[in-house]
C-alpha cells in the first residue's frame, strides 16, 4: 500500500522471509547453457544460418538489389565525382606524410574503396588515406629506413640499469626526441626555399579560411566548396606557365608512374620490426573509421556492423598493401564531401575510385608541375579539425549492464550497472532503445514528416477544418518516403511545432489516411543511475542528445539514484537547458515512481477535468473521409487550438 501525504510517502507491506516470498511469488528458474551448448549452437548448420552468414559477410548482396536507381544514381554520381577529385589530391598529399613518392597515395585511395564496396556496411564514409594514420605509418618508415641526413642515435642498454634510471632515461629520451625535432627545423631553416614557403603560407591561409566558411555556412551551402581541387588546379597551372621548378628550384610532384605495379608479398624481415606499429595503426584506423561511420548511420537511421567493418578495412589494407599502397581508414573531410554532396550509397565510392583510376592510367601527367609544398599545405589543412581540438583541453580539464525491473503501466525503468564513458555510451543508447521498444529519433522524424504532410494537405485543400470537423477530401493518398537533402535532415530532429496549425494532434489516435507514425506506449522513463560511478564528458553529450530525443516526443525522463556530486558535475559541464532540467533527478527509483503516479492522479482528478471542461468550447465531430468510407472521432476545441482525441 502506498499513501502519498504531501511531500512524504508511507510504504506498508508484509514482512517477507525468503521462503514466504517464494511461496507467494513463483520463482522463475533459468536454464544456463553450458560451453558445449554454445559450441553446438555456433557450429550448427542450416540453410537459414548459411544465408545469414553469407549476407553478413557480403553486405553488398543485401543493399545492391534494393538500390533505388532512378532516385539515387544522379546523387551518387555527383557525390562520387566530387569525392574522387578530393581523394586524388589527398592521396598525393598524404603520401608525403608517409615519406613515399606521391603516386603511391593514389594506390591507397583506390584499392581499399573496391574492397569496402563489397564488404563494408556504411553508406556514406569515404575510404582511403587518413592524415593521422599516414603520420603513424611515416614514423615507422623513417625509423626502419632513415634519411641519410639523420644522425645515428646511440641506444641505451636498458636491461643493465635499475628501474629508477630506466624512468629517468626514458623521460630524457622523450625530451631529447622533442629537441631533435626542433634541431632539424633550426639547423635546416637556412635552406628554406622562399618560393615554397610563400606558396605554403598562401595555400594554408586560403584553405583555412574556406574550410571555416564551409563549417560556418554548411546549412546554406548545397555542397562544401572544393577548395583542395581549386587550389591544386590553380597552383599546377601557375607552376607550369611560370616554370617554378627551373626558376626557383622548387620540388614538384614530377613524373607519376602510369598503371599499376604487380602485387608483391610483404617483406618478412620488415614485418618482424614493425609489429608494434602495425597494431597501433590498426586500432587507430578502425576506431576513426567506425566512429565516423557510426555518426552517419545515426544521422541517416541505418545499422553499421562493427565486426563487418573490421573485416572490410582489414581486407582493404591487405589488398592495398599488396599493391604498394599504405594504410587506409576514412578521412573526415572526404566523407563530409561524399555525404553533403548527396551520396546515398557506396556507389558514390566506386565512382570516386573511377576518378582515381583515371588519374592513375591517363591524366596523371597534368599534376607533374604541382609543387610538393602545395600538397604539404593541403595535408596540414586537413589536420585543422584535429589541431583545433587542443582548445578543448582546458574545457575538459575544468569539467572534470543493464536490467529492467518491474514497472507501473506506461513507465519503463532502466538500470545501468556500470560507469558510462566514451567506449560504452553507444552500447548504453542501443540497450535503452531496445528496452523501450522504439527509436525516439525515428519517431520524432516520422512525426515531423507527418506534420509536413498534414500542412501540405491543408494547403492543397485535401484536409479542411470545418465547423463539422476535419474532413479529408483526397480520394487516394500514399505516404511517400520523401527524399531530403542530407543537409536538411536536421530539420526533422527538432521538436514538433504545431503553433501554425488550428488543431493539436494527438499522436495516439488515428491520423488522416496515408499518414502513419510509430506508436509510443509509454509516457515516462526512469534511468536508475545508482550504480553509475562515473560519467565522462564525451558520454555526457551523447546522453544529453538521447534524453532530448525522448523529451521531444513528449516522454518524461527521470534519473534516479545518482551519486553525490553527480548533479554538480552536470551543471559545470552545461548539461542542462530548456529541455533537460535538474528537476528530472530523484533520490531513488521509488521517489520517481511515486512522483509519476501522483502526477498522473492529479491529471486525472475530477477538479482537473472540470477545469479542462470550463476552458473548452463545444465538441466537434472529426471525420476522415476518402470517398469510400469515413472514420469518426471527437475533437475537443481548446483555446487557441484543438486536441484530437479518440
Amino acid at each position: 500500500m502506498v499513501e502519498p501525504v504531501g511531500n512524504h510517502y508511507i510504504v506498508a507491506r508484509a514482512v517477507y522471509s525468503e521462503n514466504l516470498f517464494n511461496e507467494e511469488h513463483e520463482k522463475l528458474h533459468r536454464y544456463h547453457k553450458t560451453f558445449w551448448d554454445h559450441l553446438k549452437l555456433y557450429f550448427r548448420c542450416s540453410p537459414q544460418r548459411v544465408k545469414k552468414i553469407a549476407l553478413g559477410l557480403f553486405p553488398i548482396v543485401s543493399w545492391l538489389p534494393a538500390y533505388r536507381f532512378r532516385e539515387w544514381i544522379l546523387s551518387d554520381i555527383i557525390s562520387g565525382i566530387n569525392t574522387g577529385l578530393v581523394a586524388v589530391l589527398q592521396g598525393l598529399a598524404f603520401a608525403l606524410l608517409v615519406n613515399v613518392p606521391p603516386g603511391y597515395g593514389l594506390y591507397a585511395a583506390f584499392f581499399p574503396v573496391l574492397v569496402y564496396f563489397i564488404f563494408g556496411t556504411s553508406r556514406h564514409i569515404s575510404v582511403g588515406p587518413f592524415p593521422v594514420l599516414s603520420l603513424m605509418v611515416g614514423a615507422a618508415v623513417i625509423r626502419l629506413v632513415p634519411d641519410e641526413s639523420d644522425g645515428n642515435v646511440t641506444s641505451l642498454n636498458m636491461s643493465a640499469i635499475n628501474e629508477e634510471r630506466v624512468m629517468v632515461a626514458a623521460s630524457v629520451t622523450f625530451l631529447s626526441g622533442v629537441f631533435q625535432t626542433l634541431e632539424s627545423i633550426f639547423s635546416q631553416i637556412t635552406k628554406t626555399n622562399i618560393a615554397d614557403l610563400v606558396t605554403s603560407l598562401i595555400v594554408l591561409l586560403i584553405v583555412f579560411v574556406v574550410k571555416e566558411m564551409n563549417d560556418r555556412y554548411k546549412a546554406k551551402l548545397p555542397t562544401p566548396i572544393p577548395i583542395e581541387l581549386l587550389v591544386t588546379v590553380l597552383a599546377a597551372l601557375i607552376s607550369y606557365f611560370v616554370n617554378f621548378e627551373e626558376k626557383f628550384n622548387v620540388a614538384v610532384v614530377g613524373k607519376l608512374e602510369e598503371g599499376f605495379q604487380a602485387p608483391v608479398a610483404p617483406n618478412v624481415s620488415v614485418l618482424q620490426k614493425c609489429i608494434g606499429d602495425s597494431i597501433s595503426i590498426a586500432i587507430v584506423g578502425f576506431a576513426v573509421a567506425f566512429s565516423v561511420a557510426k555518426v552517419y548511420s545515426i544521422k541517416h537511421d541505418y545499422a553499421v556492423d562493427g565486426n563487418q567493418e573490421l573485416i572490410a578495412f582489414g581486407l582493404g589494407n591487405i589488398v592495398g598493401g599488396s599493391f604498394k599502397g599504405f594504410a587506409s581508414s576514412t578521412s573526415l573531410s572526404r566523407s563530409g564531401v561524399q555525404e553533403s554532396s548527396g551520396g546515398k550509397t557506396q556507389i558514390a565510392g566506386i565512382i570516386s575510385a573511377v576518378i582515381v583510376l583515371t588519374v592513375i592510367l591517363a591524366i596523371g601527367f597534368l599534376l607533374e608541375p604541382l609543387q610538393k609544398s602545395v600538397l604539404a599545405s593541403l595535408a596540414l589543412g586537413n589536420l585543422k579539425g584535429m589541431l583545433m581540438q587542443f582548445k578543448e583541453v582546458g574545457v575538459l580539464w575544468r569539467k572534470d549492464k543493464y536490467d529492467c525491473i518491474y514497472e507501473p503501466e506506461g513507465v519503463k525503468i532502466f538500470r545501468c550497472s556500470s560507469p558510462i564513458f566514451f567506449a560504452n555510451i553507444e552500447y548504453f543508447r542501443e540497450k535503452l532503445i531496445t528496452a523501450v521498444g522504439f527509436n525516439p529519433l525515428r519517431v520524432l522524424r516520422k512525426r515531423n514528416k507527418a506534420l509536413r504532410k498534414i500542412r501540405k494537405m491543408l494547403k492543397k485543400g485535401e484536409l479542411q477544418v470545418t465547423p463539422k470537423g476535419l474532413i479529408c477530401l483526397a480520394n487516394h493518398i500514399h505516404e511517400s518516403d520523401e527524399e531530403l537533402d542530407n543537409n536538411r535532415i536536421e530539420e526533422l530532429d527538432q521538436p514538433t511545432n504545431m503553433t501554425d496549425l488550428s488543431i493539436l494532434i494527438n499522436w495516439g489516435t488515428d491520423l488522416p489516411p496515408g499518414i502513419t507514425v510509430p506508436q509510443v506506449n509509454i509516457h515516462s522513463i526512469i534511468l536508475d543511475f545508482s550504480a553509475v560511478s562515473f560519467l565522462d564528458f564525451s558520454a555526457m553529450r551523447v546522453l544529453q542528445k538521447t534524453l532530448k530525443e525522448f523529451v521531444r516526443i513528449n516522454i518524461d525522463v527521470y534519473i534516479a539514484g545518482a551519486h553525490e556530486g553527480f548533479l554538480d558535475k552536470l551543471e559545470r559541464c552545461a548539461f542542462f537547458d530548456e529541455e533537460i532540467k535538474p528537476s528530472m533527478f530523484f533520490l531513488t527509483v521509488h521517489d520517481a515512481v511515486l512522483h509519476i503516479l501522483l502526477k498522473k492522479d492529479i491529471a486525472c482528478s475530477p477538479k482537473s477535468k472540470l477545469a479542462e471542461e470550463k476552458g473548452s468550447s463545444k465538441d466537434y465531430i472529426i471525420t476522415f473521409s476518402n470517398g469510400l468510407r469515413s472514420r469518426e472521432g471527437t475533437v475537443r476545441r481548446l483555446s487557441p487550438v484543438a486536441a484530437l482525441q479518440p
